[in-house]
């Protein structure tokens, strides 16, 4: 997959992922392209840019100018501490009853002709 432009930038706390891909040409073999944002977080994770979530998100597809071209922002990746987990005793679950099944009067018509 060919980029034409790919821009990290961080600002206030985010990080800014600007990305460009050239336009689709089938004289020139350049193949339809569709980036989404599951496609962003592999290329940052390829390049070594650690992320927190996305905040906004996008989609690109080159068969248009003005949708080849686009931004996302994710939230800087932040070491939490891993909190102690409280575990709550399990309460024994009572079956269900039964419920009766109503039964049926016999199947056959019965005829009223004497």
């Amino acid at each position: 997959m060919k980029i034409d432009k790919f821009e990290v930038t961080e600002k206030e706390d985010q990080i800014h992922v600007y990305i460009e891909v050239p336009h689709y040409d089938h004289l020139y073999l350049i193949p339809k392209i569709s980036l989404s944002t599951a496609d962003v977080e592999k290329l940052l994770e390829h390049r070594g840019i650690r992320h927190g979530k996305c905040i906004k998100d996008s989609y690109i597809k080159n068969w248009r100018h003005a949708t080849r071209k686009n931004e996302w922002i994710f939230e800087f990746f932040v070491d939490k501490p891993a909190e102690s987990v409280i575990l709550e005793e399990e309460k024994s679950v009572q079956p269900k009853p039964k419920r009766q099944r109503r039964t049926r009067s016999s199947t056959k018509k019965v005829s009223t002709e004497e």
